[in-house]
Parts: C-alpha cells; structure tokens; sequence
C-alpha cells in the first residue's frame, strides 16, 4: 500500500522542529548571560511542543499507528526526516544565533504558507505555531540588527561566519518532500517548496544587503556530505546531496538550479546526527514504554 505523502509533510515539520529543540536546548546554562539562558530555553520548549503538535496530529489522521513518544524517539536514526541544519552541533554565539535567525525567516515563510492548507487540522495547528514562531523570529531578528549592525567588529565577522556557515544547509530547509507534487495538487501543501524557497531567498537577501552581509548568499558551500543512518534504506553509492545556487537577478537574489541527490528529508544525516540521536533518546530505549 503506497504511504500517504502527508506523513512525509508531517514528519519533516516536527523532526524539524524536534531535533532543533534539542540543539537550543543545549545553552540551558552555558548561554552569554542569563537572560538568553532563559529565552534560548523557553524557545527549545515551544519547538518541542510544537513537534508534539505534529506528531500528534499524525496518529489522530491515522498516517501511523505510533504514539507521540514513540514518533518523538522510538525511531531508529533513519527515521528521521529533519534538515541537517537542525543537527548541527551549536558551535559558538555566532553560529547559534546566524542558525536561529535562517532557520526561523524560513519556517515562517511555511508556517503562514501553510496556515492556509486544505487539510484543515494542519492549518489550525499553524495558526497556532505562528503566534509562537513571532517570538522566535523576534528574537532572531534582535541579535541580527545586534551583531551585524552593532559597534562591536568582532561579533560582526563572527556573525558572518555564522551565516556562511550555515547558509547552504538553511538552503535545504526547502528540499522537496516525498510526494510533494500529490501535496501541492491537493492544496495540503499550497506552495512548493522551491516556491517557498524563492520567497524566502528575496527576504534575507534584502536583510543581508541592508547591512553589507549579502556576500555570504554568493559564495555559500554545498551542503556538507551525507551519510546513510540506516540499512539499505539509503544505498550508498546515491549522489552526494547538493542545494541549488543562489545569484542576483533583477535586484534580488534567488535561488539558480534544484535539489540533487537525497537529504534530511529522505532520511540521510551528517555525522553530527547519531551522536544527538543517541543522547535524546537514551532514557526512551533504556526504559521502553516512558513518556515524553
């Protein structure tokens, strides 16, 4: 029986949300100051709950048999359909907050997108995401204007090397989904990623030009080399997973080519993965049947 390409929709947004969570959650104690322990805390349990959201809301529209607990950390590393991005480890301020700030302009671009989906448990449920996701994208924001636009040389540089860092793994936010095409037809999906994709690039390309910073969209890397996280699922003589380029044309920037090989999405990670995996689910295979 072919799988319902909502549950590839669904798993992509929550393990998203899920494994970055986990990463912002990892500053609890050892932020800058106190006050961003406590906001890089309360963001890490909005992503969580949001992911609960999802997942829950997968078992309810039957797409799985599995409770949350177990969709949450019952899966083997393969399981998973996050964006590397969100798996990276969280580096140093710089690279923190210039993964906060692509993360977030992104996921607000599909969050709204998808508020107006034809499967209407999905769209309230992003209604709801959204009210948080302001706060996230807020605070975001702040540290931007803060360390590229601030006083300090120093923290703009390291803010830089952040965003390069990043930029191409944030690229591939938007690798398609399987099953996509199904998902835009139906209007479960309203846009496509690469449509999504678009529209964000002109944003941050606009942001990052206000402040001088827009070189780094020119001379982004490609997406670090995937690893297989399971067996045969993912055979390991597939392609080396690339993320579209980005030019200017026509006074903004957007994305030139598409996706080649496979990604997050479909189940393949970078090597920083499976120590993460192994660290949030410890408690969960170690005591079968706990809850999250």
């Amino acid at each position: 029986m072919k799988e319902d390409p909502r549950i590839a929709l669904l798993l992509a947004l929550a393990d998203d949300e899920l494994i970055i969570g986990h990463r912002h959650s990892e500053w609890t104690g050892w932020a800058p100051h106190i006050e961003e322990d406590l906001a890089f805390s309360s963001i890490a349990q909005d992503e969580m709950a949001h992911a609960r959201l999802l997942y829950g809301l997968a078992r309810e529209a039957g797409l799985t048999d599995r409770d949350v607990d177990a969709l949450a950390l019952g899966r083997p590393p393969a399981g998973y359909r996050n964006a590397v991005l969100c798996e990276r480890p969280n580096g140093d301020w710089g690279f923190t907050v210039a993964r906060q700030y692509l993360y977030d302009t992104a996921d607000a671009v599909r969050v709204a997108e998808l508020g107006e989906s034809s499967w209407p448990e999905l769209a309230e449920i992003m209604k709801v995401i959204q009210l948080e996701e302001k706060y996230h994208s807020d605070h975001a924001v702040a540290w931007f204007q803060r360390l590229a636009g601030g006083t300090s040389l120093t923290a703009r540089e390291r803010f830089a090397e952040g965003l390069t860092a990043a930029i191409g793994e944030a690229i591939a936010l938007f690798e398609p989904v399987p099953g996509e095409e199904a998902l835009v037809s139906e209007g479960v999906l309203p846009r496509s990623n690469e449509d999504m994709l678009g529209e964000w690039l002109g944003h941050v390309g606009q942001e990052l030009e206000a402040v001088s910073l827009d070189y780094v969209l020119a001379r982004h890397g490609p997406v670090g080399e995937m690893v297989p996280t399971g067996s045969g699922e993912i055979p390991l003589e597939a392609s080396d997973f690339q993320v579209p380029g980005v030019v200017r044309r026509e006074g903004r920037w957007a994305h030139e080519g598409g996706f080649a090989g496979a990604g997050g999405r479909k189940g393949r990670h970078s090597e920083d993965f499976l120590p993460l995996w192994e660290e949030m689910t410890a408690l969960y295979r170690a005591h079968p049947g706990a809850r999250w």
